[in-house]
């Protein structure tokens, strides 16, 4: 049975327990993901929630206006300010209880 890590009205985080894989989901959206590919999808997505935050992009939290580029070129994930602010939710929690895991794997083996 997969692991949820967290979840809200637009997505969730959970891990496969055959390959150990994180599954984000979030609206249309659906990532496999390596710890290593994660983290670096959580650094990616929070350099634009800061710069949304810090009034860099604008906010009219109704219009689907700030654009994550993805490998692809010409082509871009885009959010509200709502659904980045819950993508960054599910992201931020999911890490914070994945560093919970490798610490108490660490203090048991240790």
């Amino acid at each position: 049975m997969a692991r949820f890590f967290h979840y809200n009205d637009f997505g969730y985080c959970a891990r496969c327990p055959r390959t150990q894989h994180l599954h984000l989901c979030f609206g249309n959206l659906a990532l496999a993901a390596t710890l290593d590919d994660f983290f670096l999808f959580k650094e990616h997505i929070g350099a634009i929630y800061y710069k949304q935050h810090l009034n860099l992009i604008p906010k009219d939290p109704e219009e689907r206006c700030i654009a994550v580029r993805t490998p692809a070129q010409k082509m871009a994930m885009v959010f509200t300010a709502i659904e980045l602010a819950q993508l960054w939710e599910i992201l931020e929690n999911t890490a914070l209880l994945l560093e919970v895991e490798k610490i108490l794997a660490d203090s048991a083996h240790g």
